[in-house]
Formats: structure tokens, C-alpha cells, sequence
């Protein structure tokens, strides 16, 4: 049996099938994958973003549309931002991290500079106040959304934002700060 349009789905949904989704997806996968691709800026981020949405739908479909291309893109765009977000910041940590460090070619000496501050860096996470710890491990080591942090912690999300700047900002003091590894 033939699918109805997605145009013919009322304005107000409560409900979205797989089938649903997947029309929505046929429909306007090119126009979500385009709004989150001029963004992110790579093939890859983009479709994160595309499947990331429409799987999204799925777990919690939105209970009021009144105009699917906009409410897609408007979601496509806020994912996409959290992306970049999430990247950005990650970026900022990752070369404390020596996982993110090549050790195969390199010098015994980089090796060794690489562990010593990936230990600061593990030293500095220990130092944040056990709910920042939390929330900042949940995020960012494990790509928890903010929403299943706040879930997962039995926070508000307000306050699970507060807690991952707030971590953020001690690990960029502890780290790029004038300390010796000493003083971490």
C-alpha cells in the first residue's frame, strides 16, 4: 500500500511512524543534509547531522509542524551548531590527550612529551569539582547530547551547560596557564 504524502500529514502530529520518518527523510533528506553541509563543511558532519535529525524524529517527534522544510532545516541548523560547538571545544582539549598524538614515526622525546601531558591533562580532570568532571566526561569524551547529560546526571540541562563551561574554563586555566606540572 502506497505511503500518503508527507504533505497530506496533519500540522499537528503527535505520532510520526517509521514510515512517516522515512517519507520525511525521501522528501527533504537532500534539504537537511544541504543546511547542515553549509555549516559543518564536510560530506561526513553533514550526514551526522541528517541522520543524527531524523533519528531524533523518531525517539521524539515533534507534537506541533506547521511547515516541515522549516522546522527540518531550523533542526538540521541547531545540530549543526552543536556540532561545531562540540568540535570546537573538543578541538581546544584534544592536544592534551595523547590518544589524538601520532606516536608511530615519532621521536622517543615526543612520545615522552605527549605522555607527560596527557597525564597533566588527566591530573586537571581530576581537579574539577565531581559534577563538572561528570558532565564533561559524558560530553565530550562520550558525545552525550546536553539533554542526555542532564538525563543521565539528574540535572537540568541550564545547569549541565553551566558545568561543562565551567570545566572547560579550569582545564584551559590549569593547562595553558603559566603552572608547572607540579603545581597541577
Amino acid at each position: 500500500m502506497p505511503h500518503p504524502s508527507i504533505q497530506s500529514l496533519p500540522a499537528v502530529s503527535t505520532v510520526l511512524s517509521p514510515d512517516d520518518v522515512a517519507e520525511l527523510a525521501r522528501q527533504y533528506g537532500a534539504l537537511v543534509y544541504r543546511a547542515a553541509y553549509r555549516l559543518v563543511g564536510t560530506r561526513a558532519a553533514a550526514q551526522d547531522v541528517q541522520q543524527d535529525l531524523f533519528l531524533r524524529l523518531l525517539q521524539r517527534p515533534p507534537s506541533a509542524v506547521r511547515s516541515w522544510p522549516a522546522y527540518l532545516t531550523a533542526a538540521a541548523v541547531r545540530l549543526a551548531l552543536n556540532q561545531l560547538r562540540s568540535r570546537r571545544q573538543w578541538t581546544r582539549l584534544v592536544q592534551f590527550w595523547s590518544h589524538a598524538v601520532s606516536v608511530s614515526g615519532s621521536s622517543g622525546e615526543e612520545v615522552l612529551a605527549a605522555d607527560e601531558t596527557a597525564d597533566r591533562f588527566r591530573r586537571a580532570v581530576g581537579r574539577l569539582k565531581p559534577i563538572e568532571a561528570q558532565c564533561f566526561a559524558l560530553r565530550y569524551l562520550h558525545s552525550f547530547e546536553i539533554a542526555e547529560v542532564a538525563t543521565s546526571v539528574g540535572i537540568s540541562e541550564n545547569y549541565v551547560s553551566v558545568c561543562l563551561h565551567r570545566a572547560v574554563k579550569r582545564l584551559q586555566d590549569l593547562q595553558l596557564g603559566s603552572r608547572s606540572p607540579a603545581e597541577i
